[in-house]
């Protein structure tokens, strides 16, 4: 049995139209790809594994608020993604606490394009 080699025809261009990444803020995971192509960002978040969220981001609507808890933990979050297209860039806000204590307050940019 011979094994042939399929060749699957490359864009380069839209492959360099994609960023994918993730990012933890202690329980706190924030996984994003970003087409820009379209230019549209889709991005989850999980808290200790859960989902607290989903949300698209786009040049109409650049800004979106996830958040939730999980009881079992007494963690809660709460994280804003905002990609400012003429910059290039996507920031974050970040509050993250469990069993009362502060695991991560604060803000950046998660990334330039």
């Amino acid at each position: 049995m011979s094994k042939e080699l399929i060749h699957h025809p490359v864009d380069r261009k839209s492959l360099g139209n994609q960023i994918s990444g993730t990012k933890s803020f202690g329980p706190l995971t924030i996984t994003y790809d970003l087409d820009l192509s379209i230019p549209q960002l889709t991005a989850n978040a999980t808290l200790h594994g859960y989902s607290i969220g989903h949300v698209v981001i786009n040049p109409e609507h650049p800004s979106a608020t996830l958040g939730g808890s999980v009881g079992i933990a007494e963690a809660e979050a709460e994280v804003t993604i905002t990609a400012n297209f003429d910059k290039k860039e996507l920031d974050y806000t970040v509050d993250v606490e469990a069993f009362g204590t502060t695991f991560y307050k604060g803000s950046g940019k998660l990334f330039s394009w």
